[in-house]
């Protein structure tokens, strides 16, 4: 029997770390200050060619199915984030550490396979589950078992005892390794990744992925990512394991047990990680064992309806039910037209659809012109029988396919599944003309009603969330009703070459503020560079060769003065825009020279479509 092994004495029992590239140790290391720099860690990975083809290349793949081709690190970091690159990047090195080795009996092969197949399933676990933590869980899911290789390197002669005593006796790998050497791959992985300086959040779910419920308190994120971790561990058997149909089954029992049954289907996800790794297989030089994962495929659609058809009669009775009450929940109750909440849930499904799929996607939002003149002069009642009768029209004029909700008041919003913006033009037209040319008759009074209508495209598939697509059909609502009313107004891209080529510089020191804003304007398409501190923007715009747009400044900043940030920026670039914002009220006065020396101001706490609105102005004036 071999001695205990001391998880204290971790290193001295384990020899010499295993180290990461260099190119990964300085990712490591800027991802380490207080605010990453995103051009640092852009030209880090840039300078390794083969790694940055590689990143480049699994990022156009259809696993991320992006709408446009990305041709620099730079420009992915703005699309995906800078953590998805960042972990993309140190994915390749974890692997590129590990793919010569094959001296021992431990299989390295298999080991790079089951990593990416573990990685593939916990960043679409992730983005089912709790879609914040999809852009840490890929790097995660690879990271997961890399107490393994290390252990067969440092111990080899006791692992292949290890390796031996699991197949012969059909047991868990991690138990059998607590047996035999008095520690396991997740308690050496944890080590570590630790020692590699990564943070907790992602450490501590390596550390009991096979056994989550050892830790029973912690942070939502972290719990969140050990049920991800042991989810997609549970995936990596069943692709590489000899009984699929048990391995089916025991992944249904964890999906019932952690209640996301409403959110992961087994057989879906399945095909989805097949597709995922006929993908990026290739991209990290795997072979691909198409008959293994076909049969794969096949077994969990024969698991699937065997549990579906067991389910089928239990289930009757309840849908019935279910589908009133949520009839109740979704409906308007004077139009029967969905509500607001429903048409936003709907309108992010179609969203997230139709960038994934890349087809095209409208949506209106629609406003009875003069309504208050009906409420006032023909009495609420009136008002009311106006807006069923509009209701009714609106709903009978729209395909199946289409979606229509009461918005809020008088306003009403449209969701056109496959529609091009000229469809949804000409949809809204004929709309237009059905609800002008109808009278509405209340007690014998005839009641003429006219609408506006405000069109939104989803053009070409660009990233954005419900609330910018809904501001874009208001905005052009807001056109309509101000050039005469009773016609359609779309939303036209103002300048989107200038909006892709712009770079943003936001400074201030409160990182829930840097953090929130830096990612409202990734989304919009926008470079974005943080700085907290009036002393960081300095040193970067001295030191960087980047031509800056807008510079978006808190004007309390605990180390400059605005005046002496200001002079910096206008020393480097007399043509840079510059925003202020601060969470107090300048009209006061005595601030009148500040403000005449830049382009405008935004009371904090300001909302998406107001930074949207002023960021879009200012660069265009």
């Amino acid at each position: 029997m071999h001695p205990q092994r001391d998880l204290k004495d971790i290193s001295k029992k384990i020899g010499r770390l295993p180290t990461l590239p260099g190119v990964a140790m300085k990712i490591l290391q800027a991802m380490g200050r207080d605010i990453p720099n995103i051009m640092e860690i852009s030209e880090i990975i840039s300078l390794d060619a083969p790694l940055s083809a590689k990143v480049l290349k699994m990022v156009n793949s259809p696993f991320y199915g992006l709408a446009n081709k990305i041709t620099s690190v730079h420009q992915a970091m703005v699309y995906l984030g800078l953590n998805t690159v960042k972990n993309l990047a140190l994915s390749f090195s974890v692997i590129k550490t590990f793919e010569h080795k094959n001296k021992s009996s431990f299989d390295y092969v298999q080991f790079s396979k089951d990593s990416l197949v573990g990685a593939i399933a916990a960043k679409l676990l992730a983005e089912k589950t709790s879609r914040q933590h999809g852009e840490n869980a890929f790097f995660l899911g690879l990271l997961q078992n890399i107490g393994m290789p290390i252990m067969a390197e440092s111990m080899p002669d006791h692992y292949k005892e290890v390796i031996m005593e699991t197949k012969s006796n059909a047991a868990s790998l991690h138990e059998v390794e607590s047996q035999l050497l008095g520690l396991n791959h997740m308690e050496v992985g944890e080590y570590v990744t630790h020692a590699w300086g990564l943070p907790a959040k992602l450490t501590v779910p390596i550390g009991v992925h096979h056994t989550p419920r050892r830790l029973t308190s912690g942070s939502y994120d972290i719990l969140s990512l050990i049920k991800t971790l042991h989810l997609s561990s549970l995936y990596i058997n069943l692709f590489n394991g000899s009984d699929p149909k048990a391995n089916y089954a025991e992944i249904e029992n964890c999906i019932r047990d952690y209640e996301l049954n409403s959110v992961i289907n087994n057989s879906v996800t399945v095909k989805e990680i097949t597709e995922g790794i006929k993908s990026l297989f290739p991209i990290f030089e795997i072979k691909i064992d198409e008959k293994k994962y076909i049969d794969i495929i096949e077994t969990a659609r024969y698991e699937s309806d065997k549990l579906s058809s067991d389910l089928l009669n239990q289930l009757h009775n309840q849908s019935e039910c279910l589908d009133q009450l949520k009839q109740q929940v979704c409906l308007d109750g004077m139009t029967q037209l969905y509500n607001h909440k429903r048409f936003l849930e709907i309108l992010h499904q179609e969203i997230s659809r139709a960038i994934r799929y890349k087809t095209p996607l409208c949506v209106i939002i629609a406003d009875v012109d003069h309504f208050k003149s009906v409420n006032d002069f023909f009495g609420h009642q009136a008002g009311d029988h106006a807006l069923k009768c509009v209701s009714s029209q609106l709903k009978k004029l729209l395909r199946d396919s289409d979606y229509i909700a009461r918005y809020g008041g008088e306003e009403f919003g449209i969701i056109l599944p496959m529609t091009t913006l000229k469809e949804a033009i000409q949809t809204a037209e004929r709309l237009r003309k059905s609800i002008e040319s109808e009278k509405v008759v209340y007690r014998e009074r005839s009641i003429s009603v006219t609408m506006s209508f405000g069109i939104a495209s989803l053009e070409n598939n660009r990233q954005i969330d419900v609330e910018g697509f809904i501001k874009m059909a208001d905005e052009a609502l807001y056109d309509a009703k101000n050039t005469g009313r009773n016609k359609c107004c779309h939303y036209k891209l103002q300048n989107p070459e200038k909006t892709q080529a712009s770079t943003v510089l936001v400074i201030d020191d409160e990182e829930v503020v840097l953090v929130t804003v830096t990612k409202m304007l990734g989304r919009l398409g926008y470079a974005v560079i943080a700085a907290k501190s009036g002393r960081e923007a300095a040193n970067f715009l001295h030191q960087k060769e980047i031509k800056i747009d807008l510079v978006i400044m808190d004007m309390v900043m605990p180390d400059t003065s605005p005046d002496q940030i200001l002079k910096v920026i206008y020393n480097f670039n007399l043509e840079c825009k510059v925003v202020l914002t601060s969470g107090y009220n300048l009209s006061s006065g005595g601030n009148e020279d500040l403000l005449n020396k830049t382009n405008g101001f935004l009371q904090k706490p300001y909302q998406f479509a107001e930074l949207s609105r002023i960021v879009k102005a200012t660069l265009n004036n």
